[in-house]
């Protein structure tokens, strides 16, 4: 057996109600606190932040809401919202909502630490590579209330932010781990349906990329295995619109358990060739992952490496699987792709050596020019 290293470090309560039953734990931190939070699509209530104020009064807590944030958060706009909290003079922090919201939190966070560094994406980018620490690199305590099932964030120590000097998406060096997370399905439930989808292809990529990593090792192989399971157990009600509330929380039980699978060994080719579609189009972060999913597991030329993937999330084989993924990416995503933008992508994704490297199987220019093409031909112009 190879050597490998494990590493979380994020408690995690579950159930409905989770963060008015332990309301007394936040007061254990501080009599202060900054909520971030982004503005919730019309018609849907952020249940989460209703829950948390509730929780907060009750324990006389002050605390400040920031919700200004933004779907894959600018570097721009993470370091206004750090400047914000860091006048309140807050104990913790407490994030409600997707990735977005964490990953933002977990950023200003950063800036607060090294607040003596004008240029944040040098305390974002210019202090090592993610590898070289285990250690959670923030001082003040942060807490996670996911309203998505699907980024995963809330246990892991990556935080992926815009840059938007180099106009794509990567995840920040330093770590930075949550505390502790509150699982409540009641805060998924009743979300769009694209946000629903977005979700778990997201968490259902972190789980197929981070078993087929090179990187990757029997513990988190055996975490991604029993999400696979776990998706299998809902993914036709979702197919068919008709989730129960058991499947609810299933799906975020998913999210958390692919979330710790992928942060031992991180993600692979879907993931990073997903990244122009978020940038670019505006395509939700899941979905983008999506496009390529299955693609990608069918043009595994050694089929014996992704066949036990597929059974286990409950598909014949991975043509079975990449239907699947199809039927939500073309019911969720309207975007128009041109032949120029297939070749930049691709000249662009055959500079990053360390998702190439990833892969179990070698992949030339060729290799990812056909993977965007067969993904986006229905999008192509």
């Amino acid at each position: 057996m190879k050597n490998f290293r494990y590493n979380t470090q994020t408690a995690m309560f579950f159930g409905r109600g989770c963060v008015k039953e332990n309301a007394a734990f936040f007061k254990g931190y501080g009599d202060r606190a900054v909520i971030f939070t982004s503005k919730f699509y019309e018609g849907y209530p952020n249940k989460g932040l209703a829950d948390v104020e509730e929780a907060f009064k009750s324990q006389g807590i002050d605390y400040l809401v920031l919700d200004g944030v933004e779907p894959d958060p600018p570097v721009e706009t993470v370091a206004r919202l750090s400047k914000e909290a860091a006048a309140y003079n807050a104990d913790f922090f407490i994030a409600i909502g997707g990735g977005s919201s964490i990953d933002t939190m977990k950023g200003a966070a950063l800036l607060i630490k090294h607040s003596d560094i004008s240029d944040p994406y040098e305390v974002f980018y210019g202090m090592g590579a993610p590898s070289h620490s285990i250690k959670t690199e923030v001082d003040m305590p942060i807490f996670a209330v996911p309203t998505t099932a699907g980024t995963g964030a809330e246990v892991t120590g990556f935080a992926c932010l815009t840059r938007n000097d180099t106009h794509t998406k990567l995840s920040m060096y330093p770590v930075a781990f949550c505390d502790a997370a509150f699982l409540d399905s009641n805060y998924i439930k009743g979300s769009p349906d694209f946000l629903i989808h977005t979700g778990v292809m997201d968490a259902l990529a972190h789980g197929v990329e981070t078993y087929l990593h090179n990187d990757s090792n029997p513990l988190n192989r055996a975490l991604a295995e029993y999400g696979f399971r776990l998706f299998a157990s809902f993914k036709d009600r979702m197919r068919d619109g008709c989730l129960t509330d058991e499947d609810y929380e299933t799906m975020i039980l998913t999210s958390y358990v692919q979330g710790m699978a992928f942060m031992q060994s991180s993600t692979t080719i879907p993931h990073g060739m997903g990244y122009p579609l978020s940038h670019i189009k505006h395509v939700n972060h899941g979905l983008s992952c999506a496009i390529f999913l299955g693609e990608y597991v069918m043009g595994f030329k050694d089929q014996s490496l992704v066949q036990p993937i597929v059974e286990m999330c409950g598909f014949k084989d991975s043509a079975d699987f990449a239907a699947f993924c199809r039927q939500f990416t073309e019911d969720d995503v309207s975007i128009e792709v041109s032949e120029e933008e297939i070749q930049q992508w691709t000249d662009d994704f055959m500079k990053l050596d360390f998702r190439l490297a990833s892969n179990p199987e070698p992949l030339e220019r060729e290799d990812i020019e056909r993977l965007y093409r067969n993904s986006l031909r229905r999008y192509i112009k």
